[in-house]
């Protein structure tokens, strides 16, 4: 894998920054406009118009890169030279015709390294890119980069020893959230206007929060085979800053062959003059109350779409803190097969290997204590759980609550070897104690600006609905993007202090 540092240094880095370099000042200063006022789908109809070419916003998109990613560690494995020769011959086809896109490092990629954040798959390299990547780049977009995350996913923030710390372009001594951290970083500080990611227990979902974007997770077996098959409780879309990227991103990566579930949900392009049920409930399956700010927030989206003409009412949601124990006893086999291809990798013990981050050594090791029957109980508790979940969400369209429980943690908090297991994990399930819900049952959640706290972080609220319904959720998102615009809002470290 090349590292960043290691990039800066290579004839790779040299080329980049020529072709960079042959852009005037004027026609920069043009481009960077651009790049701020326009999204995704935007540039697109640009260069279809033949305003700007794909090799411009390729050149602007490596210079911001180099510009502004010392400081954030964002895209780890940068693609610079193969986007800007790839640009060059780009066709203006596609609904993202010649728009620069970063991948999360768990997505193959064809002459790439896929390292899931981890040492054990440092050395992953990939002759084939996975079918949903295939998709992205077949619907115009131009990959740059690969993005930071945690070791396999396992944090809600972007903290690693292979990758290093991702930082938040809001305040650089923030996490950016996690998993999908990187890609939430890159699109925040606007080097890219979308990106992809992914979301195995708030990993979409937690980074929108915390970066101030839109974060759509999908059904389970919605989307193609990206970072995993999505058969289990992965899936695959991105973040981006306006609801209509993120709706064309999933409009085009659903899976359409005769065994998908769910029928293709066509582009959804708009809000519905549809009125809405909303449940609203503030409190997680621990029963507790949320940080003031995000109560705050979440309550005037709550009063804000009823301003709207929806119908908001105060719920309580059926999932209690067993739950938090029953995904433990599945998710947490997961660490012990990683644990195990670690010591089979390295010939030694787990904990001898050198492999693997402190943290998801010991809670394999905390897995270890599981057993089949547990496994068999938790499987159950979650169809029961869903059946249940299922039957409350009749009673409404769409569920309302906090997406995490504080705006952006302090870097450190949730990735520190010295705290110990049980403290950290209580830290982590806590803080993320609203998603992992929907991934366990199978449902489609949305993270959505609220706002931003006292310190000015930005605040996520997220809405919830039956498997299946993204477009109820695509459309409620762009009423209130509508009604409460947040695209402008841009972070201090980005290309708007450039």
């Amino acid at each position: 894998m090349i590292s960043r540092r290691r990039f800066l240094d290579s004839s790779a880095a040299a080329l980049a920054a020529s072709a960079v370099a042959v852009r005037t000042q004027a026609q920069g200063s043009d481009i960077q406009k651009l790049l701020m006022d326009t999204d995704g789908l935007g540039l697109a109809e640009l260069v279809k118009a033949g305003d700007v070419t794909p090799l411009e916003l390729a050149e602007a998109a490596v210079e911001n890169a180099l510009a502004l990613d010392g400081r954030l560690n964002a895209i780890t494995t940068p693609m610079y030279a193969e986007a800007l020769s790839k640009s060059a011959d780009m066709r203006p086809q596609g609904p993202f015709a010649g728009v620069p896109f970063v991948v999360k490092d768990n997505l193959d990629v064809a002459g790439q390294y896929t390292t899931h954040g981890s040492r054990v798959y440092a050395d992953s390299y990939q002759h084939r890119s996975a079918p949903l990547a295939l998709v992205q780049e077949a619907a115009g977009l131009n990959i740059i980069g690969k993005t930071n995350m945690p070791e396999v996913g396992a944090l809600p923030v972007t903290e690693g020893q292979l990758l290093g710390s991702c930082h938040n372009p809001w305040d650089l001594s923030r996490s950016n959230g996690g998993s999908s951290g990187g890609s939430a970083a890159a699109v925040a500080a606007g080097l890219v206007p979308l990106a992809h990611a992914s979301d195995g227990g708030g990993s979409i979902r937690i980074p929108a929060a915390c970066c101030g974007l839109v974060g759509l997770k999908p059904s389970r077996r919605r989307m193609l085979w990206g970072s995993s098959d999505q058969t289990t409780y992965a899936a695959d879309n991105c973040v981006s800053r306006t609801v209509r990227d993120s709706a064309m991103l999933f409009a085009v990566g659903q899976d359409r062959s005769p065994t998908a579930p769910f029928k293709p949900i066509p582009f959804v392009s708009g809000p519905s003059d549809r009125r809405l049920r909303i449940g609203f409930d503030l409190r997680n399956y621990y029963g507790d109350l949320p940080d003031p700010d995000v109560q705050q927030a979440v309550q005037d989206m709550a009063a804000l779409c009823e301003q709207l003409g929806h119908t908001v009412f105060e719920t309580q949601s059926p999932v209690d803190a067993e739950f938090e124990l029953r995904f433990n006893q599945i998710f947490g086999f997961r660490m012990v097969g990683l644990a195990d291809i670690a010591s089979a990798k390295a010939g030694r013990p787990p904990a001898d290997t050198g492999l693997l981050d402190t943290f998801v050594l010991q809670w394999a090791e905390f897995a270890r204590r599981f057993t089949p029957e547990d496994v068999e109980q938790a499987n159950a508790y979650m169809l029961s759980l869903g059946a249940q979940y299922d039957e409350w969400l009749s009673g409404m369209d769409v569920f309302l609550s906090p997406v995490t429980m504080r705006p952006a943690p302090e870097l450190g908090e949730f990735f520190d070897p010295a705290v110990p297991f049980d403290e950290m994990f209580d830290r982590i399930t806590r803080y993320t104690s609203f998603t992992p819900v929907q991934n366990a049952i199978g449902l489609p959640g949305i993270s959505v600006p609220a706002g931003l706290s006292q310190d000015s972080l930005p605040i996520g609220s997220h809405f919830v609905c039956r498997a299946g319904r993204e477009d109820l959720l695509l459309e409620l998102a762009y009423e209130l993007e509508e009604a409460k615009p947040w695209r402008d809002m841009w972070a201090p470290v980005s290309i708007a202090s450039l």
